[in-house]
């Protein structure tokens, strides 16, 4: 089994809930041994840290610029692929906690989704193709056909 469903968002629109009901949707199909809804709910709050870093820092909240977002199911795997046209910016590089010399809590709002995809997503993989970002999230995870 594999369905593919492919947004791409411009203009001022609730980019973050379309999104998400839409992971929602989707992860409905996909099976985690351990604590499913857990998985889910991570899973959802991973894409949605990577959606808004897309808008507040790629973008500068500019929300006519275009995002894509690809949600991929596969028999062992749900992908999902961000897509944009901010400034180059590869976040498997950035956000590892063992980076930083201090160890004390960030005092400004935000700072740790990139490190939430880390530990929620099985795999992150980025690449700049044809002047887009290409943001690759993975978790494995059984995928089992919707019942209607």
């Amino acid at each position: 089994m594999s369905s593919l469903v492919v947004l791409s968002l411009t203009g001022p629109m609730d980019h973050l809930r379309l999104v998400w009901q839409t992971g929602e949707t989707l992860l409905q199909s996909v099976v985690f041994d351990d604590d499913p809804e857990g998985n889910r709910y991570n899973v959802l709050v991973a894409l949605q840290e990577m959606v808004t870093n897309v808008l507040r820092h790629g973008y500068r909240l500019d929300e006519s610029r275009p995002i894509e977002v690809r949600f991929d199911l596969r028999e062992d795997s749900f992908q999902v692929t961000l897509r944009d046209r901010g400034p180059a910016f590869d976040p498997t590089r950035h956000g590892d906690p063992a980076e930083s010399e201090e160890t004390a809590m960030p005092t400004a709002c935000g700072g740790f989704g990139i490190a939430i995809v880390r530990q929620v997503m099985d795999r992150v993989e980025y690449a700049r193709i044809d002047g887009w970002n290409t943001l690759r999230l993975t978790k494995y995870a059984r995928v089992v056909a919707p019942t209607l």
